[in-house]
């Protein structure tokens, strides 16, 4: 039987674009496939937003600042000492209830290397279809789909031009080179 992954209860948006103009082959011979190891993020996704690698910390109140200059307003929510949800709307609420979001987990870490460790060791705990990104000590957790609706939803956002987008497999984590990359 074929590892598929905790299932996260989400629907994200059925309006994203396809990802498909926005990346590139991995080599300059080939030709770019949205599948693991079949593609990079192209440069221009990210055309004047500054891409640098940051190293000193960071904390939850950053990644609102990015989002809100890239026209997303999402107040962070504290879950505990070191963890919040960012909760991106997806639609309109139907009579009585919430309206429907997209949870992404953001915790905050000492430092780059515990960010890395912690997104990888979430990514292979989750298991296929869950994604995330780092930037410096700030690790996030995104909800199971398949690669290009997450690709779609984090270009969308530009989450790609502020931390690694990664992407787990059956039995691995990818990272997808883009724009922004950190070691």
């Amino acid at each position: 039987m074929a590892c598929v992954g905790i299932d996260a209860g989400v629907d994200y948006p059925s309006d994203l674009p396809a990802p498909d103009d926005q990346v590139a082959a991995p080599h300059p011979d080939g030709e770019a496939s949205i599948r693991l190891n079949g593609f990079v993020i192209k440069d221009d996704v990210c055309k004047d937003i500054d891409t640098h690698p940051v190293t000193q910390k960071l904390s939850p109140d950053d990644l609102a600042r990015y989002l809100e200059s890239r026209g997303v307003k999402i107040e962070p929510r504290k879950a505990r000492d070191n963890l919040y949800w960012f909760d991106f709307p997806t639609g309109e609420a139907k009579d009585g209830e919430q309206t429907p979001f997209v949870r992404l987990r953001l915790a905050v870490l000492r430092d780059q290397f515990s960010a890395s460790r912690d997104l990888h060791e979430s990514l292979l705990d989750h298991g296929p279809g869950w994604w995330g990104l780092r930037r410096s000590n700030l690790a996030i957790l995104a909800p199971k789909t398949d690669l290009s609706t997450a690709l779609a939803f984090a270009i969308k956002h530009k989450l790609v031009c502020w931390g690694m987008f990664t992407y787990a497999g059956t039995e691995d984590v990818y990272v997808v080179p883009g724009p922004y990359t950190q070691l």
